[in-house]
């Protein structure tokens, strides 16, 4: 069985920066890498076939240097749905689910990646999202079953149109920790994950 990933990181971040972030977002340094690069080196090679979905050439740039197999979308449409779309198409053919995660959740475990991918293998008619404490959140693994309807989103919506559809049920697996579900919209976020990520790889420097 085959499994994609796609890695959103086509968003404009302006939380990001109404909140007094500086530069792409995607770009904040997170413990000495960009978050980017944190977050696509996090998706384990050997479970899931990698792809990053992003408008920004440095982002793809970044991205590259982390992993450098990586394959790459490229793309100009600034609708929600296009960073799914792009993505998605590129392996297609060739996946039975896809798993999306947005740019800017790197803390997601290899444990937790892996119940994903073995809760698919079990049951892959339906699609698995990572929660915590029954609260169900990102990323989403779905099924080659809701590849079409993702394919025909329009404009703002996104995966979460697909899921309130109904069109196939949904499974929950739960995370390691709460931290692992977090994503950064704002520089306080930014500090949280860096903080994280400080006391989980031993860094000097946690922004």
């Amino acid at each position: 069985m085959r499994i994609g990933c796609v890695v959103m990181a086509s968003g404009a971040g302006a939380r990001f920066t109404a909140a007094g972030g500086v530069g792409e977002k995607l770009m904040a340094n997170v413990c000495g890498a960009p978050l980017i690069a944190r977050t696509v080196a996090s998706v384990p090679r050997d479970r899931f076939e990698l792809v990053l979905s992003t408008r920004s050439q440095a982002v793809a740039s970044a991205a590259e240097q982390a992993v450098p197999d990586l394959r790459v979308v490229l793309h100009d449409a600034e609708e929600r749905s296009a960073s799914i779309k792009v993505g998605l198409m590129l392996g297609s053919d060739e996946w039975d689910g896809c798993l999306f995660l947005p740019g800017d959740q790197p803390l997601v475990s290899q444990a937790s990646f892996e119940a994903l991918a073995r809760a698919f293998e079990r049951f892959p008619r339906q699609a698995w999202r990572l929660a915590w404490q029954g609260a169900p959140a990102s990323p989403v693994l779905f099924p080659r079953l809701c590849f079409g309807a993702l394919v025909d989103l329009q404009g703002a919506e996104g995966g979460s149109h697909v899921l309130r559809s109904g069109l196939v049920p949904q499974g929950f697996v739960e995370a390691q920790s709460p931290d692992e579900l977090w994503d950064v919209d704002t520089t306080d976020d930014l500090r949280h994950v860096a903080a994280c990520y400080a006391e989980r790889l031993g860094c000097t420097t946690a922004r």
